[in-house]
């Protein structure tokens, strides 16, 4: 028969339940999380997560760290711990420290609590029945997670979830205290470490499947020149080795250096275009670093280099960058609701972008002639130099000022700017 404490933790999943499925968004939501959680490659990715928790069992019983008595808490740490920790494979391939953070997680307070949810209440059949559904609850949450339109059921489930978790941590810490004598501390401290090494295994897979993500656009796109999977596989190992954990160096590797290594006669030629590979980002980043470094040595100097470019240029990349994406606007809506180029339109524009490189006012401003035929947008940076870009006739060659002062006429008619943009086209402060 079951106990009034057994029909009182059913009791709390029918109303768990109950409470999730009566929240609106939730019940609207279900049909399409349950038919996105369908999909092969997130069917094929759990069926590969629970083979490699079931391997870590094995491991586990073999070492003498797992017994058939902790079935119950290993299923309840992998439907309510373990699930969700697959749903960070995203960030795991974002992160490249995902891994060792995953790790120290596994140190913090929630161990204890994971313990706590794991001492043995309730009888086996319950304990099914009370897993199942509290792993259902959590899946549906973890795959609306994914998703920003099912977010607010995400909340809501996670909040019930955290609420249960608190209540089945009081009943175990009820229990521990109330059979201090009885309990067999053997066991309960195999059940104390079991959520430190499994966290540990489970977290090494999805690393795993970080780096999967991030090679796979690359094994996709080197199929072009190599549709042999086993050969792209042997050649795209050197790049998962040496730079696999590392997304944005992956990031960087394109059409250039995947052709190149998929048309490498083998691993060993592989290997060899990805240390170019790695060379060529090192001292691409040198250079950035330089770069970096100059516009903090030259800072406050005045006067040109032998190149003719100003000592001091900071905040030119930047002001370059947000004038030239403003004549990209101006050419984009030229005569569309106005002839010539529309100084109103970009305005609005301007008003609502956000150019996250300057400092807040951005102080850009724009101009068009009489007749709206020439534009240009300028701006005065730091150092007091005034930098400015332009187009005339909608033509997509740009015209470049930098100077002491606010450039006079306008692109293509004078002033300043010329009769010519190609006169115009070198600038050393570029």
């Amino acid at each position: 028969m079951i106990s009034v404490r057994e029909m009182a933790g059913l009791i709390w999943l029918g109303v768990l339940l109950v409470a999730a499925l009566a929240y609106g968004p939730t019940r609207k939501s279900v049909p399409s999380i349950l038919l996105s959680f369908a999909k092969p490659p997130l069917l094929v990715a759990f069926s590969l997560y629970f083979a490699w928790i079931a391997l870590g069992v094995y491991i586990g019983h073999l070492a003498g760290g797992w017994n058939p008595s902790m079935l119950g808490p290993t299923i309840v740490w992998t439907l309510l711990v373990g699930i969700p920790l697959i749903f960070g494979m995203t960030n795991a391939a974002k992160d490249p420290r995902w891994l060792l953070h995953q790790l120290r997680a596994l140190l913090s307070v929630t161990i204890l609590l994971e313990f706590m949810v794991n001492v043995r209440t309730f009888s086996l059949a319950v304990e099914f029945t009370l897993q199942g559904s509290l792993g259902f609850l959590v899946l549906l949450a973890s795959v609306a997670s994914l998703q920003p339109e099912h977010h607010v059921v995400a909340k809501a489930i996670n909040s019930l979830m955290g609420i249960t978790a608190l209540v089945l941590a009081g009943v175990g810490i009820t229990r521990l205290v109330t059979t201090w004598a009885e309990q067999d501390w053997h066991q309960t401290m195999l059940g104390l470490i079991m959520p430190l090494w499994l966290g540990a295994w489970a977290a090494a897979f999805v690393a795993l499947l970080g780096l999967y993500s991030n090679l796979e656009r690359i094994f996709r796109l080197m199929s072009l020149q190599n549709p042999r999977r086993l050969a792209r596989f042997w050649r795209i190992l050197p790049l998962a080795l040496r730079a696999g954990w590392r997304p944005k160096t992956i990031c960087k590797c394109h059409g250039y250096w995947y052709n190149k290594i998929a048309n490498s006669s083998g691993i060993r030629e592989a290997n060899q275009v990805v240390g170019e590979f790695l060379e060529y980002l090192a001292n691409d980043d040198a250079l950035v670093a330089a770069a970096a470094q100059k516009l903090v040595d030259n800072a406050g100097l005045q006067g040109t280099d032998d190149e003719g470019a100003q000592l001091d240029q900071r905040e030119f990349k930047e002001t370059w960058n947000a004038l030239e994406t403003i004549m990209l606007w101006f050419h984009g809506w030229y005569a569309k609701n106005a002839p010539g180029y529309d100084l109103a339109k970009i305005q609005q524009i301007m008003a609502l972008h956000q150019f996250n490189d300057l400092p807040e006012p951005h102080g850009i401003t724009a101009r068009v002639s009489p007749g709206g035929e020439s534009c240009y947008a300028m701006r005065q940076t730091i150092t007091g130099r005034v930098l400015a870009v332009g187009l005339h006739g909608h033509d997509f060659g740009h015209w470049d000022w930098d100077g002491d002062h606010e450039p006079n006429g306008y692109p293509g008619k004078g002033g300043d700017w010329g009769a010519d943009w190609a006169a115009q086209a070198f600038n050393p402060n570029r």
